[in-house]
């Protein structure tokens, strides 16, 4: 299981010629840091009296923020294990008719899985965005820099997670699959801008 690796053994892995873990990986990764430091700074904002008009929804990103970090964690095998259907699909035989109808019908579904994995990497990315957002305005403030460490990794991890989407998107044939898609990809990207804005201003009113 890549997600049991040590931190040493896992980056070494990312770095050897090895195709999994990749960026899917690497996105999964990267998002579950994030949530790490978003609990973090939650659990260092609960139960101080300043923050007690917020001490609800604390409590709420904390239970949500834990929960988040683990499927992140358990992503990285699962978009390993989705890549590899992918490519066990392209290895398929195609000389005859049949082997070609054969490949074909397991090469689509394969990046459908391939895309879906991403995805959802990329949806945890954008509610731990939004949590980041709210923490760097209302949480702590001595604890600002790694609210905004929260949301510029999850960024980053969502970006990483819609490219992988995408390079598998491209190859689907069926058009009211990829369509909703696409539109979802669009919505994911803007929607972190706007939580990663909010957040980096909030970082910057506080360290002037």
């Amino acid at each position: 299981m890549l997600a049991e690796l040590t931190i040493a053994d896992f980056m070494a892995r990312l770095g050897s010629g090895d195709a999994t873990p990749g960026g899917g990986g690497a996105a999964a990764l990267t998002g579950a840091a994030a949530a790490g430091l978003v609990t973090m700074v939650a659990r260092l904002t609960t139960g101080r009296p300043a923050f007690a008009a917020i001490e609800d929804r604390v409590r709420e990103i904390i239970r949500e923020g834990d929960a988040l970090r683990q499927n992140l964690l358990a992503a990285v095998d699962t978009d390993a294990a989705a890549f590899e259907q992918v490519m066990a699909a392209y290895a398929l035989p195609r000389k005859t008719d049949d082997e070609k109808a054969a490949r074909k019908a397991a090469l689509q579904p394969a990046l459908q899985g391939a895309t879906e994995s991403p995805l959802a990497i990329a949806r945890s990315c954008l509610v731990i965005s939004g949590m980041a957002a709210e923490l760097a305005e209302a949480g702590n403030p001595q604890t600002i820099t790694d609210a905004g460490t929260a949301a510029t990794l999850a960024q980053a991890a969502l970006q990483g997670a819609i490219f992988q989407a995408r390079v598998n998107l491209k190859s689907i044939k069926d058009e009211a699959y990829t369509g909703p898609i696409r539109q979802e990809i669009e919505h994911l990207l803007a929607a972190s801008q706007e939580a990663t804005r909010r957040a980096l201003q909030a970082v910057e009113q506080k360290l002037v």
